[in-house]
């Protein structure tokens, strides 16, 4: 004997492909539109600085994107021969004299030096840490455990550790905890980070977590 059937629901269909659609589309808008952005913000800073012989690179969107790879790829080249290094080497010179300005400005060289570094890693490790209080848990990021010259007063092994605020995790709290804080996720980094970025509705089955390398002695 064949069970009933359950009855079909026409405007529970309705709303389920319509909920489906958009979880299928929106990643592929959200993407285009933040790659449109991007070129737009670049094509109106840049397109002015074109020379009008170079017109041409103005007539379609990703010109003046064109013309920023190449200026920037002619930089680096220029800047690692004896004349380029010179140049820099003087303009740091000059920077370090400014009393604010040279913090602003050796910050972001480091951190632009670490992202250009063939041989970076973004992210050591993630890590659940008791923050902002405890007993509440926040994904972070263990980003330096060579932490002696911040920690060296303390006479405690810390690592230093980036929690993002979620959705957008460019923004965030950096945070030097004890090693025996932290909680090691058996999750990579970059599946750690879409959690953040998708306020943790993607989730994925995952084994035990490995473990932080053992504190010296």
């Amino acid at each position: 004997m064949d069970s009933p059937r359950a009855d079909f629901n026409f405007l529970a269909w309705l709303r389920n492909s319509f909920l489906a659609g958009i979880a299928v589309v929106l990643p592929f808008v959200v993407t285009i539109w933040l790659i449109w952005m991007v070129v737009t913000f670049i094509d109106n800073n840049v397109e002015p600085l074109i020379p009008d012989r170079l017109d041409f690179f103005k007539e379609f969107p990703g010109g003046g994107v064109l013309i920023a790879i190449a200026a920037l790829t002619l930089v680096g080249a220029l800047a690692g021969n004896l004349i380029g290094r010179l140049i820099v080497e003087a303009a740091d010179r000059g920077i370090a004299n400014l009393p604010l300005v040279r913090s602003i400005y050796g910050g972001a060289k480091q951190v632009f030096k670490q992202v250009a570094a063939p041989e970076r890693t973004s992210f050591k490790q993630a890590v659940l840490v008791e923050f902002p209080k405890p007993g509440a848990w926040a994904i972070g990021f263990v980003t330096n455990e060579d932490t002696a010259e911040v920690a060296h007063d303390i006479g405690v092994d810390l690592v230093a550790v980036y929690v993002p605020q979620a959705p957008i995790p460019t923004s965030g709290f950096l945070l030097y905890l004890r090693r025996d804080e932290l909680k090691p996720l058996a999750i990579s980094p970059e599946e750690a980070l879409k959690r953040v970025i998708s306020l943790g509705i993607i989730r994925d089955a995952s084994n035990g977590p490995p473990g932080l390398p053992p504190t010296e002695s």
